[in-house]
């Protein structure tokens, strides 16, 4: 009944008044996408899109306008299609990131069905290397081959936290604010973590939330 809901409130909102048959139709095209998940919602929105696209003639839709434009989704891809149900998640090829080399290439072994313990570390630690890399290709945050051409700024070059050790003055690092300890938060990236006071935080314009 709450899945009824959702299809007759989104519809009602794109100002088309499904009949009983088209409302069976569209359950029945939802069907194919796992139950409860955001798929059913990117679906049904597809297939609004497609429906606001071939502007029926009517508001009240039949199941015969919903079944032509539900089917044109679930047929398999060809050069017109704009959608591919696949059965199977790992006829998609994996690609990992480089961070010597700098570019990406194919995963060529098996991936199994469960991650173990380091995967979700390995995730967000490619996560941070992905946009660690494109901040260091913004002429921001980049090194000046020349002192002239330093920006208004200064020097924005990132500073690893590892390095900031001795140092004073002011630096540019980049990183994640993580609670290592009940109570303490820190600042880390891949080199090291250092304690901040966030009690008198304010909200930041160049804040990077992975």
């Amino acid at each position: 009944m709450e899945v009824e809901k959702k299809i007759r409130k989104k519809f009602k909102n794109e100002r088309y008044i499904l009949k009983l048959e088209a409302l069976k139709e569209v359950l029945s095209f939802l069907s194919h996408f796992p139950d409860e998940t955001s798929e059913q919602d990117e679906a049904l929105d597809l297939l609004l899109g497609n429906l606001r696209r071939q502007s029926p003639k009517s508001s009240t839709l039949d199941k015969e306008t919903v079944h032509r434009i539900a089917s044109l989704l679930l047929k398999p891809q060809t050069s017109g299609a704009s959608l591919r149900v696949i059965d199977d998640i790992f006829v998609i090829p994996k690609f990992c990131y480089d961070p010597v080399k700098k570019n990406f290439y194919e995963h060529s072994g098996s991936i199994p069905i469960h991650g173990d313990a380091s995967s979700k570390a390995f995730l967000y630690r490619d996560r941070f290397l992905l946009l660690q890399r494109r901040l260091y290709r913004d002429p921001r945050f980049s090194r000046p081959a020349f002192d002239t051409e330093r920006s208004q700024f200064g020097n924005c070059e990132i500073s690893p936290i590892q390095s900031l050790t001795g140092l004073t003055g002011r630096r540019c690092v980049m990183g994640i604010i993580s609670q290592l300890e009940d109570g303490h938060f820190y600042l880390e990236d891949l080199t090291a973590a250092v304690e901040i006071n966030l009690s008198d935080a304010i909200s930041c314009k160049c804040v990077i939330v992975l």
